[in-house]
This record gives C-alpha cells, structure tokens and sequence, in this order.
C-alpha cells in the first residue's frame, strides 16, 4: 500500500489539476477550430475504443453535438446520418469493422475510418511534400483493411500519425521531462539532426476527423500530421522552455545519415485544415503534463514583456496605493475593476497573465476625484484627461507614471503621453428600460468609432473603411478637444436622473446589460496583493454579468496570455542605479 506524506498529496493534486487543465485546453482549442470553420455535425455514431474516441466525445459534448459512443459495431442502436469508427491498424477486429461498414450503407449514411498508425516505413528520401502511397510504404496490415473499405461508396478513410499531446506520447517527453527535473539538463546527439519525422497534436487529430467528414470526398484516404521536425530541433524546443530555469544543453555523438519517417498531409490541407495552434504551443501544453518541478505555463508573459513584468506591477500598484490616498483623505468612494476586481477575488493580486490595474467610481464620486487627484497626487505621477487639454482623449481618465513609456499596439496609433498607468472608469446613470439603455449605449459606440477615426486621423482597417474614409473630410472639422466634450456630455445624459440602473457605458465594446446602483453605492475592504483597496458590495454580481457564472474558473491555457500587445515598455527612473545590480535570464531586476 502507497502511502504518501502532505507534500506529495499536494503535488499529486497539483499534477492531476494541471492534467485536467490540459485536456480541458486541448478539447477548447479543437471545440473553437470546429466552430470557426463550422465542422459541426450533429447524429454521429462513435464506434471504437481507442484513445482518441474519448477525446472526440468530449469535444463534441463540449460543442453540445448529438454524439453517441459505442465500443463495437454490433452495440449500434438508433439511427445516424454519420459512423466514425476508430481502430489500430496493428490490431482491430476485421469482422466488426465490415459489420460496421454495411450497417451505414444500408442506412444511407457516411462512413468514416479512423486509423492509427504506430510506425510508418523509414526512408533515405524526403517525403515531406508528396502524397505517400499508403498502402506500399506502410505495412502489409493495411492491405487487408483495403480491401474491407474498398467497394463502398460512402467510404472515407484518414490516418493518424503518432499522436502527441494529453494521454498521448509519441515523443518520448515523460522521459526528457524526467532527465530535465533530476540532472538540470536536456540531452541530444547530432545524428537526432538527421532523423526527420511527423507527428499529430491530439487537438489537431480532432479537427482533422471533423474536417474530413464534412468535407472529405468518399472513395478518398487522408492523411494527419501536424508537425515535421528532427529530434534535434524538439529537443532544442524543450531546452529553450526550461532554459530559464537553470537546465542546460547537452550536445553529445556524431551525425549520421538522414533518415525520413513521416506522413504527408498536403491532400488533408487542400480541404482548407490548419493546426489549432503552432508547434511550441503544442509541445508546451504536452510537457506541462510531465513537469514536476518546473512551471513554463507564464514564461510566454515574461517573454512578452522583457522581463519586466514584475516592475510593471509594481509601478501600478503604487499608482493605485496613491488613488486610495487621495480618495481616503477626502472620502471619496472607488473600487477596483474588471481584471484586477477578478484577480483579487480568483487570485489575491493580480490575474498571473494580466498586465493592467483598473479602478471605477460612481459619476458623483468620479467628479470629486477629479477635481482634487491633480492637484495631490505625488510628483511621480500625472493625471491625464481630456480636461487638461493635452492631446489625451480616452474615454475614461488615467494616473500615468511620469518617466516611463508603455506603447501598446492599440495605443501607438494616437499621438498623447503614454506611460504605464492606472485606468480610472466612471459609472453612470442610465435608462430603467432596457431598450432604451441599449439604445444610449449603441449612440455612445457610434460616438467612440467616429472620435477614434477623428484621433487617428485615418480610416479605419475593417467593414467600416468605406465610411470611414469618406466622413473624415468632415471630421476634421471639429477639434478633438471639442468631440471629447460633446462625448461626456453625451455619457452623462442622464446624470441627474435617479434611473436606478447604472452601466460602466464608456469602457467596453461589448453589451453586458445594466445594473442596479446599489451594487456600487456601497465599498468594502478587499486586500489587491498587497494593496490595501476596495471591491463594491455587489462585486460577485458584476463579475458573472462580465466574466459569466464561471468567473472563478481559470481560463484555458492558450487563452492565458497578456491583453496588451506593446510595442515599446520604458520603466525610466524606476531601473535601480545600484551598481551590484543584475538581472535574470529573461531581463528581470534582481
């Protein structure tokens, strides 16, 4: 008997919820592939009990598709319009594949065959663009399952590469992630240069089958592959993810002659099929998995800032310890928002990908804090607003750090002061009807797109161009000073009308109803960090209305990345001038 102490019960569970997530990613990656190019099908009978059944089943419970699942062909009961029977080619059972095979023509109803295959035939030349003969170059096994296919008109066929990813290991990585974890080191051979092969990324298996059924032509066999590579390169991919980590490259062997050993899929791709995500996104998912000591799931976030992730928030959260100061002192009700409300109830700080700080106040809370926020802050900070007349016209306020420069993709197409900062939003008074709040907020988003072409002083890029080109002339007419005070005029419309419903109506894209003002009319305490700060009262209420009843739900792992794209992030002053300074592989001050 097993008996395991507190620590390892805990990285036991830890393991088994890091496992669940990625299956769970997996299917939310194929599940949004399926319904992006609409490959959703309805009446499918799964037939076979090979591991990737379970994961078309759970894709199609995720799409709410009617899917039933049986493990043979003589369990089939009911009516479909689609068989998709999965097998191994090196072991299946040939009579109930045929029993399968006529019970779908007999009904009028498309056949699929799901084949994996465990070893395809090396070669000495390059496969990789030409269409393999599958029958000559794999193994005699598939003659026989020809000629049980063959014959019927409602046939399609498609073979599975070796699959990696969830249950899946074709790669070996439960053994790399073993030698990384207990020697700090991944180990390759030059002759693992010259040994090419293929593989298929579970989540890309599922969209294939998906693909190919709907699309697919009877009488035609596929083939799935999602990557071509040698196991140097994957090697490599694995030690530039734990690099950071202190694990190191060991090169070792001499080269050898190439070796070829993978699968074409140019015909599967001219039926329109991509990979639902790049191959050092496929490998990640997979080794999180197999990584007890390691944690990769972020290092795309400290990538993507420079390391400098961590000084970002702490620059923010001196900007909202300020904002509380202020609003302190002259009893002025606010609250965190959005992101950085969730993240202090799901996390106690910040959400681990989130990059930002918001804060909001009622209307007549808001107004006091403007007048008064610039005249106190500290002389590390500014106030931005188009009140100020200095080419800033968000549609909300902002406290911005002096010396330092943020330029996201977004923002580096206006011309204004762009420093890491604080968002301040404002809560507004809105019509009891809902018709008529979504009415002011369509009028207020009309508003927005217009002042935004005003700003950039260009059309826009999408359905709009058109419009957009031939109303700029008339635009420029008007300063944007001017379009800025007509928009708060516009916003506060119903300021002094006691409507009891409320809308955050300048700081989304996205209509998420109204709410009633006593969800925000009263603030508690609630610790950011390790910032002292507010949530309003009728927090829990607001998060489902913005992140669904599921807000304490993590979102899945390809979906856990930075809002912001930046283009330039300065911290200015806030770089120490200590001389004994250094920093960390990926940039960060220590």
């Amino acid at each position: 008997m097993l008996i395991l102490g507190a620590t390892s019960l805990a990285r036991s569970h830890k393991l088994i919820m890091m496992t669940d997530s990625i299956t769970k990613n997996e299917i939310y990656l194929s599940a949004g592939y399926i319904r992006r190019k609409g490959l959703g099908q309805d009446g499918v009978a799964l037939i076979g009990s090979a591991k990737p059944a379970a994961y078309l089943k759970a894709t199609s419970e995720y799409l709410g598709e009617n899917m039933a699942h049986f493990s043979s062909a003589t369990d089939v009961q009911g009516k479909f319009s689609h068989f998709w029977y999965v097998l191994d080619a090196a072991d299946y059972d040939e009579n109930d594949l045929q029993n399968a095979v006529i019970m779908s023509e007999r009904a009028g109803s498309a056949f699929l065959c799901i084949i994996l295959l465990k070893n395809i035939k090396e070669s000495k030349t390059i496969q990789k663009y030409a269409e393999m003969e599958l029958i000559t170059t794999m193994n005699d096994q598939l003659g026989a399952l020809k000629k049980t296919l063959s014959g019927y008109k409602n046939v399609k066929a498609i073979f599975f590469d070796r699959i990696f990813g969830g249950d899946f290991d074709c790669f070996g990585l439960a053994q790399i992630a073993q030698e990384a974890q207990e020697n700090n080191r991944v180990t390759v051979t030059q002759a693992m240069a010259n040994r090419w092969t293929s593989a298929l990324y579970i989540g890309d298996a599922v969209t294939a089958v998906y693909t190919v059924s709907k699309l697919g032509k009877p009488g035609n066999a596929y083939n799935a592959s999602s990557f071509y590579l040698n196991e140097y390169q994957l090697r490599s991919e694995i030690y530039m993810m734990l690099a950071r980590h202190g694990v190191t490259l060991n090169v070792t062997g001499e080269t050898a002659e190439p070796v070829y050993a993978a699968l074409s899929n140019g015909k599967l791709r001219s039926l329109g099929y991509e990979n639902v995500c790049g191959f050092s996104d496929a490998l990640r998912y997979s080794m999180l998995k197999n990584l007890e000591r390691f944690s990769i799931q972020t290092d795309r976030i400290h990538d993507g800032y420079s390391g400098k992730l961590n000084t970002l928030r702490v620059i923010e959260k001196d900007m909202l310890r300020e904002i509380d100061r202020i609003c302190r002192a002259h009893d002025i009700k606010y609250f965190i928002c959005y992101g950085t409300m969730l993240g202090a109830v799901r996390h106690g700080g910040f959400i681990p990908w989130d990059d930002d700080v918001d804060v909001a106040m009622l209307r007549s809370e808001f107004e006091k804090f403007r007048q008064i926020a610039p005249k106190e802050l500290s002389y590390r900070f500014s106030y931005e607003s188009h009140t100020n007349k200095n080419g800033y016209h968000y549609f909300f306020d902002r406290i911005s750090a002096k010396d330092t420069y943020f330029a996201s993709k977004y923002s580096d197409d206006y011309e204004m002061h762009k420093g890491i900062s604080v968002d301040i939003f404002v809560v507004d008074n809105v019509p009891a009807n809902p018709k008529a709040a979504y009415k002011f907020w369509k009028g207020l988003m009309r508003r927005r797109m217009l002042m935004n072409v005003r700003w950039k002083d260009t059309a826009r890029r999408d359905k709009a161009y058109l419009l957009s080109k031939l109303l700029l002339p008339i635009l420029r007419l008007k300063s944007m000073d001017g379009y800025s005070r007509s928009y708060e005029k516009a916003v506060r419309k119903y300021e002094r009308r006691n409507t009891g419903r409320v809308m955050p109506a300048s700081s989304d894209h996205k209509y998420r109803g109204t709410f009633p003002i006593e969800i925000f009319s009263e603030v508690i305490p609630y610790r950011f960090d390790d910032v002292d700060t507010f949530i309003p009262v009728g927090y829990k209420d607001f998060l489902k209305a913005w992140y669904t009843e599921n807000y304490m739900d993590m979102l899945p792992l390809s979906e856990q990345n930075p809002f912001h794209d930046y283009y330039r992030l300065d911290l200015g002053s806030n770089i120490t001038e200590d001389k004994n300074t250094h920093f960390d592989y990926m940039g960060e001050l220590k």
